[in-house]
């Protein structure tokens, strides 16, 4: 080979970029798409790596070549870059909107705490009211569900029971609910929050209704917030006596 000729198969940004635009194009042929991202691994660059990793974050309607060539990234990027990928992958999880995959082959090649670290930090960087952030949300609280056992996955997802998106708050107080029983040291913060979520006047029936029956849940004592709750209280539930709230 000469050196004209070896320089040619050189990995450059430009050549980097065309082959990125060729494997995003949901328009090609797969067997287009499939020849571009084996072209970015053939580079092995980190910006080879990087524009790999982006494949994860985009979705195609075939869902069966999506997956498929997901799943070719996915390993390519375990079982071929290993190490390299992790930085990659954790600033597409902290970056990208659909990072959902990209979570998935994160846990392949990190620990669980590492990973749990990657995902809070993804998700506190976004503000509950953010309208643009919705889906990143709600895969980071889905992902961070699974690793309740850690001490700090409660403190960073509690604050989405005030998201604008009823699912992300769905799924967090459900959580809180399924994690947080009495005597739990977050026991006293949950309640807090859940007040908070009765108290909002933008919270729909549902959520409110979800609020309620978490607290009920948590054996809540809401004596102290009684006069708070008075106009609060979604119809069909009571504050007994007891400070202990009941539905029916």
């Amino acid at each position: 080979m000469g050196l004209l000729d070896f320089l040619s198969n050189k990995p450059t940004p430009s050549k980097i970029a065309r082959a990125t635009k060729r494997m995003l194009n949901e328009h090609h042929q797969q067997q287009v798409r499939q020849e571009a991202l084996e072209e970015l691994a053939a580079y092995g660059t980190p910006e080879a790596v990087a524009s790999l990793v982006r494949r994860l974050c985009v979705n195609f309607k075939d869902t069966i070549k999506n997956e498929q060539e997901k799943r070719w990234v996915a390993d390519t990027l375990v079982d071929r870059f290993g190490p390299a990928s992790i930085e990659p992958l954790a600033a597409a999880i902290k970056g990208e909107q659909v990072p959902s995959s990209a979570i998935v082959v994160l846990s392949r090649l990190v620990s669980d705490e590492r990973l749990v670290g990657v995902l809070a930090e993804a998700l506190s960087q976004y503000a509950p009211d953010d309208h643009r952030t919705i889906e990143a949300r709600l895969q980071l609280v889905d992902a961070l569900g699974d690793h309740l056992e850690d001490d700090r996955v409660l403190p960073t997802i509690a604050p989405y029971a005030m998201d604008h998106d009823d699912q992300v708050r769905v799924k967090v107080i459900g959580l809180v609910q399924t994690a947080v029983k009495p005597g739990h040291d977050f026991h006293g913060n949950a309640v807090a929050q859940l007040i908070d979520v009765l108290e909002d006047p933008e919270a729909s029936g549902r959520i409110t209704r979800t609020a309620a029956d978490a607290l009920i849940a948590l054996k809540a004592d809401l004596t102290e917030a009684r006069e708070r709750l008075a106009d609060n209280l979604p119809d069909g539930y009571r504050l007994g006596e007891d400070g202990k709230l009941t539905a029916g």
